[in-house]
């Protein structure tokens, strides 16, 4: 939906229908501009921006059951520095693929 708003430089979901991505068939993409056109889809839009917005904790992309930044955050006390995105990435491999080996 943003992508299709950002083509049409447009919140109007009407005018959406006429940019219709290469990659989709045109029954299919009616079929959705209808869905995010609905009264019913706008209100729950709204209520999930006002919920995403409100709780940002939350929100956050998880690794399993440890956040990206809670993982980021303990590695910098480890490390006494920032970590590189390749340790970041390394570091949760090797705990994901060692755990429970030297049991």
């Amino acid at each position: 939906m943003k992508n299709a708003q950002r083509v049409c430089q447009s919140p109007d979901t009407t005018l959406w229908r006429e940019r219709l991505p290469t990659w989709m068939r045109k029954d299919y993409w009616e079929g959705l501009c209808n869905i995010w056109a609905a009264e019913r889809w706008q209100e729950t839009s709204t209520i999930m921006k006002v919920n995403q917005a409100a709780n940002l904790e939350a929100n956050k992309h998880t690794s399993g059951s440890v956040s990206f930044v809670t993982h980021q955050s303990r590695l910098e006390k480890e490390l006494k520095r920032p970590p590189t995105f390749q340790e970041e990435l390394y570091s949760q491999q090797m705990i994901e693929k060692y755990v429970g080996e030297d049991e």
